[in-house]
């Protein structure tokens, strides 16, 4: 892969030009030896990313910060950078045929992944964001050691998996707001917050459920069931050391997460009407108590639930009898329930002192209606 990225006529720089380039190969194995299915691969990353010195000087006409080729006696607001990452990931993993419906998996696995460019080069305010962004230039690549354990069952009437994983990660990187040695909010644009990447040692721990319901008896039926659960850790004893609890867990990590879907499709055909549904669908989001509480990074955040409505058709013509419209219609968020995801990066975007609605920061989409057609050809 190769990327650049090219500043015109901008007048906000939170990431310089540059150039990224990606490449990288892999081998995989995998043989059965009776009900055991053994598999195993490894794969070498490499990444080259650099810039050159970046100029920004304020127009005295337009009163808007510009690009420029040089700005004498004043140091580039990103100086020029060059630098490799490498890395080996590889993952080896079985799966045992217990029964003919049975499944029991495992795997262990060595993660590797590269600094971004916002985690490395920014250095200015996203406006979108409402925060300035600083990264760092000694960041190394992230290295992971993951087991994770699973059983599946295909049953009859049902498909039900059941999962757990462990995830310890060296050079782990997140945002944290940034404090001054006087313990106050580091101001650099006045009216926006100042996040700086940091990187540590970090665990994540957590399991997925999934339970599908498929009567043979009433073959209209589908109820299908999902949860989603996962703990981020730090790890780092100087930061635990200096703030307690408050730096206990990791940041931007979502809460227990469970979904439900009924769905009843028709079996029969309507005249020209094929395969009519109807579908409710419930998102739940538990409270998010765990969060990183480090000079106000993060808050707690509310649970709440989302109900979702949808109903769809298809039609279909000719002798042949083929398909070739289908009609959808979704009703999300139906009764219009006001909620902040905790992953939701505007959560503290605000520019009131006093909120006038009572609320901080821009919340959640609330009800939406969408129509689609799809047209077969």
């Amino acid at each position: 892969m190769y990327q650049t990225n090219t500043n015109r006529d901008a007048t906000d720089f939170p990431i310089p030009n540059y150039s990224l380039f990606d490449v990288g190969g892999y081998v995989f194995l995998k043989k059965t030896f009776g009900k055991l299915d053994l598999s195993g691969g490894v794969r070498y990353d490499t990444r080259v990313l650099r810039w050159p010195d970046f100029y920004v000087r304020l127009d005295s006409t337009t009163g808007w910060a510009q690009q420029v080729a040089t700005s004498t006696g004043a140091a580039p607001q990103f100086a020029a950078f060059r630098t490799t990452y490498r890395g080996i990931s590889a993952s080896v993993g079985a799966t045992y045929n217990l029964s003919e419906r049975l499944l029991l998996r495992a795997n262990v696995a060595r993660g590797y992944r590269a600094p971004n460019i916002t985690e490395v080069g920014s250095n200015g305010l996203d406006p979108g964001a409402h925060i300035v962004y600083l990264g760092n230039r000694t960041f190394g690549p992230e290295f992971g050691l993951q087991e994770d354990l699973g059983l599946s069952a295909y049953l009859p009437d049902a498909e039900v998996s059941v999962s757990g994983f462990l995830n310890n990660i060296d050079n782990y990187i997140y945002q944290a707001r940034l404090t001054g040695p006087d313990g106050q909010p580091v101001v650099v644009v006045p009216g926006n917050a100042t996040y700086q990447y940091q990187q540590g040692r970090a665990q994540l721990y957590g399991a997925e459920v999934t339970v599908n319901l498929h009567p043979r008896a009433w073959p209209a039926l589908a109820f299908n069931n999902s949860l989603a659960y996962v703990t981020g850790v730090n790890k780092e004893a100087a930061l635990l050391e200096a703030n307690g609890a408050a730096a206990k867990y990791l940041p931007l990590i979502p809460p227990l997460h469970t979904r439900s879907e009924v769905r009843l499709t028709s079996q029969r055909r309507w005249r020209r009407f094929t395969q009519p549904y109807v579908r409710a669908v419930l998102d739940y989001h538990a409270p998010q108590n765990r969060f990183y509480a480090v000079d106000n990074t993060e808050t707690r955040t509310a649970g709440y639930a989302l109900l979702g409505l949808g109903t769809g058709v298809g039609l279909v013509k000719g002798p042949s009898q083929r398909e070739w419209l289908q009609l959808f219609l979704h009703l999300d968020n139906a009764f219009n329930t006001t909620y902040q995801s905790h992953l939701n990066r505007l959560k503290y975007f605000e520019y009131y002192a006093s909120s006038p609605t009572g609320r901080r920061g821009i919340y959640n989409q609330g009800r939406n209606f969408n129509a689609k057609i799809n047209l077969l050809f």
